[in-house]
């Protein structure tokens, strides 16, 4: 969790930072394009007056009347855009330095410093990628099984699953060296919710996702089974709904690879 919170965290100052150069590139252009000079307002006892100082020298400047209420407004936004462009880019600076001077891996040394007798008896917060896989990969749990007359199918791994499209899936989930663990159970209070085909880790942001295969959606019992199963997710206050991964298929409408990797592109990558 903490390193999905870093990542997170990187990603959004990322984009707040992408942000701010779009805006001083949007003002600069608009300045660039604004009429010469600087505004100077001089108040009066009926209002103010407004002149164009267009000489560094100038401190009076030219008396605009008010047929130049468009120009003294482009001044005025001329002013203003300066000094937003110069407050965006010490903002800049502030976050180039905290990204330059920010390093997690100095909160994951503390972790990998210690001994192996040290790390069996305490709980890491923060972990390499490859300790945090390698746990979570040797969680036990018991799976479902298989019926004696179940057709055997397996992957490329050598893992017996339940049908060629779960083949495809654990195949590409391997071919792209994503993590996964088959028909891992989820309890709620030790009760069990379900089973779905995968359970994936996207190693990036440490996130864990479960995703569901209907395979024969063409047939009316195990559709609305199915929809039951699903339902059960929706349902249950404990289960994010934005960790479901779901594909379908049916006789006529097979499972297209090109969607298998979509979905690890959009979730797991």
């Amino acid at each position: 969790m903490e390193n999905q919170n870093t990542v997170m965290m990187l990603e959004a100052i990322s984009q707040h930072r992408k942000s701010i150069i779009t805006t001083i590139n949007q003002l600069v252009e608009r300045n660039q394009k604004a009429p010469d000079g600087t505004l100077r307002i001089a108040k009066k006892r009926n209002g103010y007056q407004y002149y164009q100082r267009t000489e560094v020298n100038d401190t009076i400047g030219k008396y605009l009347s008010a047929k130049d209420n468009t120009t003294v407004a482009a001044l005025a936004q001329k002013d203003y855009d300066t000094k937003l462009i110069k407050a965006l880019e010490e903002q800049l600076k502030v976050i180039d330095k905290f990204i330059s001077d920010f390093d997690p891996d100095k909160l994951v040394q503390v972790y990998t410093d210690l001994s192996d007798p040290r790390k069996a008896l305490v709980t890491p917060v923060f972990m390499t990628d490859e300790e945090f896989v390698k746990q979570w990969l040797n969680t036990p749990y018991e799976r479902l099984g298989f019926k004696k007359d179940d057709p055997e199918f397996y992957t490329a791994r050598g893992e017996r699953v339940r049908s060629k499209s779960e083949i495809l899936i654990a195949d590409s989930l391997f071919r792209h060296n994503i993590p996964y663990r088959y028909e891992y159970p989820l309890y709620h209070d030790g009760v069990l919710i379900a089973a779905p085909d995968f359970n994936c880790l996207n190693v990036r942001t440490r996130r864990e996702y479960y995703w569901e295969h209907l395979g024969m959606m063409g047939q009316e019992n195990y559709a609305n089974r199915n929809v039951k199963k699903i339902n059960k997710y929706t349902l249950n206050e404990m289960f994010d709904e934005k960790s479901l991964i779901i594909t379908m298929e049916t006789d006529n409408a097979p499972l297209n690879t090109r969607v298998i990797e979509e979905k690890l592109r959009k979730y797991l990558l």
